[in-house]
């Protein structure tokens, strides 16, 4: 993998004090991504879900992630690995961002995906790279989604139907 992107790693989720904070997940999810952040040599990027209070397209989860609120930074844990923080305002991390000149610009090919919401995020965003050409890697143990459901739903989907790589490691 050239670089790793890292879905919505933001106190919303894994804040005790977050509004959709993921109880059990979060703590087991926060040790892997730790202990793989640590042991990762290139790049990490960080994508920081921000929901305006007036975005009609979050229509269901308007109360997390809203702007200027502690709930849409980056959890303290988390905060000394990532090198590159994009913020992002859809689940597709390309969706009005700089996410395509940054993929150009470094020459990377290879992306590896972790973080929260397997369903939305790593789902949208994994489709959009494929979309584009990139090689995908989505590190299984390393994402999770509120619904088990949706999680095994969007990794089915990405395996199968995206050809996007699905591992252990």
């Amino acid at each position: 993998m050239d670089t790793l992107f890292v879905m919505n790693p933001q106190n919303s989720f894994f804040s005790n004090e977050g509004r959709i904070y993921m109880g059990d997940k979060a703590e087991v999810l926060r040790v892997r991504l730790i202990d793989l952040f640590s042991r990762f040599n290139k790049e990490i990027i960080f994508f920081r879900e921000v929901h305006a209070t007036e975005d009609k397209f979050f229509t269901t989860d308007k109360t997390h992630s809203v702007a200027n609120t502690p709930d849409s930074f980056i959890h303290k844990d988390f905060k000394k690995f990532g090198q590159t923080t994009i913020i992002k305002t859809r689940y597709n991390a390309f969706f009005g961002t700089v996410l395509e000149d940054i993929l150009l610009k470094r020459n990377l090919n290879h992306i590896g995906i972790v973080g929260v919401e397997t369903h939305t995020s790593v789902l949208f965003t994994a489709e959009e790279l494929r979309n584009r050409g990139y090689e995908v890697t989505v590190i299984e143990p390393c994402v999770m989604s509120r619904d088990d459901y949706l999680h095994s739903s969007a990794i089915t989907l990405m395996r199968h139907s995206l050809g996007v790589r699905i591992t252990n490691e």
